[in-house]
């Protein structure tokens, strides 16, 4: 597995230009200690370069599309495409001494979606009342329509559904949109119609879109890693815990699950939480 980009993967990132970018890491260490000898060293990097850290998390599950060799996400925002090269050259060091394997992407996040959920959450205890969201539902109904390419296993739910239920933590989406034209739409509009009805769900919950961003591109990782693909969008939804966002999941109406499969070709969810090792920033 790769722990550098292609020549090709740093030229298009370079063709960004003074873009502010966010990098974004699927990363698997060794050990606990080469996970914080590589954050410390790569965190001083990225501010050295007028960049910051968004958020350093442990990967807990991946509830679609199998297991992952990936231990751990970190996210890192730069002002432009050369810092980002700079900071990456300047921690080669530490990278190929306590990095294992990464795959890494490029994203143009949107903070206005963030900050339109965000501002909402007022309303979440109306919406509750309003969406009968307060209690998880019985999720056995809504495993016989599941699209493997694109839902939760229905076994890596229960496994979810066993852990500390209260647990905080930020669920990744990455999607690839349909190629093909449904109801005479793109992929992508079609999953934009999912997106507003999920969104006051969303918010009864607690949740919101921490990152919400298109895809640009990969920036490590070929065609033999396991999430390489064309995606389209990258997401980073935190909600306050477990049992919200099976709240969230058991009462969504059918009609909107049937619409995201619709406008889905592929998608990879993981559940990622900070540890003692790793904290996250908000």
């Amino acid at each position: 597995m790769a722990t550098e980009p292609s020549s090709v993967q740093r030229d298009r990132m370079l063709a960004h230009g003074k873009s502010k970018l966010t990098l974004v890491q699927f990363l698997a260490a060794d050990n606990p200690e080469a996970i914080d000898n590589y954050l410390a060293e790569t965190q001083r990097a990225v501010q050295a370069e007028g960049g910051s850290r968004g958020h350093q998390l442990k990967i807990d599950q991946v509830l679609t599309r199998g297991e992952m060799p990936y231990q751990y996400l970190i996210v890192d925002n730069f002002p432009s495409s050369q810092a980002l090269l700079n900071a990456h050259e300047n921690t080669r060091a530490v990278r190929l001494s306590n990095i294992r394997e990464e795959y890494a992407i490029l994203v143009r996040p949107n903070p206005l979606i963030k900050r339109i959920a965000k501002g909402l959450g007022f309303l979440a205890p109306a919406l509750i009342k309003l969406l009968k969201t307060a209690e998880v539902r019985d999720l056995g109904d809504f495993t016989d329509q599941v699209d493997p390419e694109t839902d939760p296993v229905p076994e890596a739910v229960k496994i979810f559904s066993s852990e500390d239920l209260d647990q905080p933590f930020f669920m990744m989406n990455l999607n690839q949109f349909s190629p093909l034209k449904k109801r005479g739409e793109s992929g992508k509009s079609v999953y934009n119609q999912y997106a507003l009805q999920i969104l006051p769900y969303l918010i009864s919950v607690g949740g919101y879109p921490g990152i919400y961003g298109e895809f640009l591109g990969s920036f490590i990782g070929g065609r033999n890693d396991p999430l390489f693909n064309s995606w389209h969008d990258f997401a980073l939804v935190y909600y306050p815990s477990r049992n919200a966002f099976l709240r969230l999941m058991s009462n969504t109406p059918r009609s909107a699950a049937e619409i995201r499969r619709e406008g889905l070709k592929k998608a990879v969810l993981m559940a990622a939480s900070k540890t003692n090792q790793i904290q996250t920033v908000k």
